[in-house]
């Protein structure tokens, strides 16, 4: 594996499943990005409406509880915009539907890089979240070619928005990832981000221990204190 610096470019698009998915995998490097000067925005899919254990909640009141923590932590990682396509969270389907909200907001924000989940090598193997794999999977769909090619949904581009071709994926969550990033300077920002989610947290004492020491095990391997991986795609 190869150790790597956070993408040096003007503009990052991130695709998560859930409000808290980022945190877990790619906020150090994120931060790292934006600290860089780059524009970071986020399109969550889902608002995270089945994450919740109380019996007396609601889908609708767990979904704008978990949305307002995503803008939180959102603020605490100097993201620039979040957006929610509110698909119901556990029945998201890699269907037109989607693929078309996908290219919108990839030729709305015509960004050089993307980040979304490994569709194809998720972590943890055989028991990631189905809808993390759909996700992953409708936007590498999405970016190539639908997003490139200017008679796909044609009327988006009758509309005014311009045909774009993402140069690099990175994608998060990856079994087979090939480069690392040392996140050693930003893995505060990122904790603190995640602890945002407090709908989502048992124990931050414990959340805080258990995510260096995760950070530390793929650090580790790179030589350097605390890292996150990715898969990272080319595409031409």
């Amino acid at each position: 594996m190869e150790l790597v610096a956070a993408p040096k470019t003007t503009s990052i698009m991130v695709v998560a499943a859930h409000p808290d998915d980022i945190e877990s995998w790619c906020a150090g490097t994120l931060a790292l990005a934006i600290d860089q000067g780059a524009s970071v925005r986020l399109l969550l899919v889902t608002s995270g409406q089945s994450g919740s254990s109380n019996l007396q909640a609601t889908r609708q009141q767990v979904g704008t509880q978990r949305e307002q923590e995503a803008l939180v932590a959102a603020a605490r990682l100097g993201i620039a915009e979040v957006r929610f396509l509110r698909y119901e969270d556990g029945e998201v389907e890699n269907n037109q539907s989607l693929r078309r909200d996908l290219v919108e907001w990839i030729r709305r924000w015509q960004s050089e890089v993307l980040f979304t989940h490994d569709p194809e090598h998720p972590l943890p193997s055989y028991l990631s979240h189905r809808d993390h794999r759909i996700v992953g999977r409708a936007t590498l769909d999405a970016i190539y070619p639908l997003a490139r090619d200017p008679l796909s949904f044609n009327e988006q581009v009758q509309a005014g928005l311009a045909p774009h071709a993402v140069h690099q994926a990175w994608l998060f969550a990856s079994s087979e990832a090939n480069k690392g990033v040392d996140i050693s300077a930003s893995f505060e920002r990122k904790l603190q981000a995640r602890l945002a989610h407090t709908s989502q947290t048992v124990s931050s004492e414990e959340l805080k221990q258990s995510w260096r020491e995760r950070a530390a095990t793929i650090g580790a391997a790179l030589g350097v204190p605390l890292a996150e991986v990715f898969t990272v795609l080319n595409i031409s």
